[in-house]
């Protein structure tokens, strides 16, 4: 099958990508703390939801299937076997793991915020509205037609976005894993993008589906 793809599917694997490099950043830091154990929960886990290989090429990925069915089933399973680590562990070790998760995600966050200003070209100090732009290549936020963040207030001192729907908790409850959590997780990982293109950029959420509000709020904002 000859494919066609074009910047946006590449665009869309790329934010894929990173949420698998999330993933695997929370797993190095579960094992180093929980050893053997942590191998054991991971291989568990794994028989239910295979591992990806980040090296493979989009067009074999995409061989066998219509392309944007193709990168919805891998957001899919990328965000359900991270929901899958997470809810095993919690489960396992409480509020102990929970701690270690996002403290992980949120150190990946730094790195990634920090690659974006090489990959993206960006000199200077990056202001909150510019740490927006960015980070909409990295997080994944549901398909393209999808009613992902949209700005509410953009400036270059505070930037605020918003979702009138969750486009990932069905993934992560399907997963058995805790919404909040994931949540305080994917949160946590905004935090640190945002502090990686700027130690002076303070992330907030305001407001979030997850603990009972209508809709989520987030704020990047220069301290």
């Amino acid at each position: 099958m000859s494919l066609v793809l074009g910047p946006v599917h590449h665009w869309m694997y790329n934010k894929i990508k990173t949420t698998e490099a999330r993933e695997a950043s929370i797993a190095d830091a579960l094992k180093a703390k929980y050893g053997q154990e942590a191998e054991e929960i991971l291989n568990s886990v794994y028989e239910n939801h295979s591992p990806s290989n980040p090296d493979t090429p989009l067009e074999e990925l995409l061989e066998n299937v219509p392309i944007h069915q193709g990168i919805q089933e891998l957001i899919i399973k990328a965000e359900t076997r991270e929901a899958a680590t997470v809810a095993a562990f919690c489960e396992k070790y409480g509020d102990e793991a929970k701690d270690l998760i996002i403290k992980a995600a949120h150190d990946n966050g730094v790195e990634f915020g920090k690659r974006a200003l090489e990959e993206k070209g960006v000199s200077g100090d990056c202001d909150a509205e510019k740490a927006f732009e960015l980070i909409q290549s990295y997080l994944c936020d549901g398909m393209p037609c999808d009613r992902g963040a949209q700005v509410q207030s953009e400036a270059a001192n505070r930037t605020t976005w918003d979702h009138t729907e969750c486009v990932h908790e069905q993934y992560w409850k399907d997963a058995g894993a805790s919404f909040e959590t994931m949540c305080d997780m994917v949160n946590s990982w905004i935090s640190g993008f945002g502090e990686g293109t700027n130690s002076k950029i303070k992330h907030t959420r305001e407001k979030a589906i997850a603990v009972g509000d209508s809709d989520c709020l987030n704020v990047f904002e220069l301290s």
